[in-house]
């Protein structure tokens, strides 16, 4: 039986009031929101016992307050107020109503308030999401002094590849890396944060047994290693100053992550773009050969990626503490 069969002057019993989550119109997710919100606003109107004095408290205009009022009551099914200029009176009903509610009001005000105090701290545990070999060249160090900077504060560091789903992988936070200023298709939050250069490397095994490259359009006459992302990336954007060239290249091997493919390189495999901390890195490129030093490929930008543009202190913290300090964690490697 729905509420509005019952009679328009006594609340009904409890069983009742629980259809309202199973009736038609509350059975959506905003629907229900905007019921708890509308009793809440009834709590007040029957704790001031004036509509003028509640909106002001509330700070929102009288008539609006009584179109909510009015749009509670048809929900429920019954009047809660009694409507006159000369006193204020709930009904029967609007008294029993007001008994159960304020109750639930009260409990979910505290409830915001501990989630609120809870979110505004700076310190706490952040699971952040990184490519392994960024985290092991660069993130690792930066994410340590952060720490040490901010007592109470943890990190929980995750190796990733490519873009992953922040919410299915509950990360608070992942670096991701595009060679566009702005990473495409994405559902989240991002900031970009920094920008390293990819150059061309190769080992000096690879160098003794192949043709030396003097020109970009050679490198179409070796094998190049080329990064995975859905299918393998090998158009190859040069840059010499001014002058761009776009070479279709191919190899002897591919890899989903930049380190693996510094790994190949140092293996003989092949030519690689790769950023200088990883070409010189020993568990990585251990002293690559730098090829055509005139030229250059596409940058990477460097991105901070998060569920939301609205970040808990301690993770807006951790993003604004990166990006000012990237360029120097760069310089030292």
């Amino acid at each position: 039986m729905r509420i509005g069969q019952k009679s328009r002057h006594s609340l009904p019993p409890p069983s009742d009031i629980m259809k309202l989550y199973v009736t038609p119109h509350l059975t959506t997710g905003n629907n229900r929101m905007r019921f708890l919100a509308d009793l809440a606003l009834f709590v007040e109107v029957a704790n001031t016992r004036n509509f003028s004095r509640a909106a002001a408290a509330l700070g929102i205009p009288t008539s609006t307050l009584s179109r909510r009022i009015s749009a509670l009551e048809r929900d429920l099914g019954f009047p809660l107020i009694h409507r006159s200029t000369r006193a204020f009176k709930l009904t029967d009903a609007g008294q029993a109503c007001y008994e159960q509610s304020k109750a639930l009001v009260a409990e979910a005000s505290r409830i915001q308030e501990d989630v609120a105090g809870i979110a505004s701290r700076a310190s706490g545990r952040i699971r952040v999401g990184v490519p392994f070999d960024l985290a092991q060249t660069l993130f690792i160090p930066l994410f340590a002094r952060h720490i040490s900077e901010q007592p109470g504060t943890s990190i929980e560091v995750l190796s990733i590849t490519s873009h992953p789903n922040l919410l299915n992988d509950s990360l608070d936070l992942a670096i991701m890396v595009s060679h566009q200023l702005r990473l495409p298709d994405s559902s989240f939050s991002s900031r970009r944060i920094g920008t390293f250069a990819r150059r061309l490397f190769a080992s000096e095994r690879y160098c003794i047994v192949h043709k030396r490259l003097q020109h970009p359009e050679e490198l179409t006459e070796h094998s190049c290693l080329c990064l995975v992302h859905g299918q393998p990336l090998n158009q190859w954007e040069l840059r010499r100053d001014r002058d761009h060239r776009t070479i279709k290249v191919q190899g002897a091997a591919t890899a989903n992550s930049v380190g693996m493919l510094a790994k190949l390189a140092s293996e003989a495999m092949g030519i690689a773009l790769l950023p200088d901390f990883l070409a010189a890195h020993p568990g990585f490129g251990a002293g690559l050969v730098r090829l055509l030093p005139e030229w250059e490929g596409t940058p990477a930008h460097v991105f901070a990626v998060t569920p939301s543009e609205m970040q808990v202190p301690r993770v807006r913290k951790l993003v604004t503490f990166l990006k000012e300090n990237f360029d120097a964690a760069l310089n030292d490697l």
